[in-house]
């Protein structure tokens, strides 16, 4: 009698907890959706090229003041703008932080920089 009992509370038990099992998987939630891609920030500096060793080249902004540092780099245009030393317009726009530029345009002209991943 006490080994009905028991298999009896056993077959309870595990049918509780089967019905648990079973609404906690139907009460899952839908799968979260990617938020959507921002525009990415438009931004004019204006400044000079410069280099750092640590980094690569840089634009040292005038207006707005600092330095951002040039995300898609063609070195040998860059070289040359860097040095004429001379204040230039640059358009672009942030990528990751407030200081990481794309380069657009420079002084109204396209920017031949190479192309970052993803971007055409």
């Amino acid at each position: 009698m006490k080994k009905m009992k028991i298999v009896g509370i056993m077959i309870l038990s595990l049918a509780l907890a089967a019905g648990f099992a079973s609404q906690a998987f139907a009460q899952q939630q839908a799968p979260m959706k990617a938020p959507a891609m921002e525009k990415p920030e438009k931004i004019t500096v204006k400044g000079k090229i410069a280099y750092a060793k640590s980094t690569g080249y840089i634009v040292r902004g005038e207006v707005p003041p600092g330095d951002f540092l040039i995300v898609n780099q063609d070195k040998r245009s860059l070289k040359s703008l860097m040095e004429k030393k001379t204040t230039l317009n640059i358009e672009g726009h942030l990528t990751v932080g407030a200081d990481r530029l794309f380069i657009e345009k420079i002084d109204g002209k396209a920017y031949s920089g190479a192309k970052m991943k993803g971007m055409q």
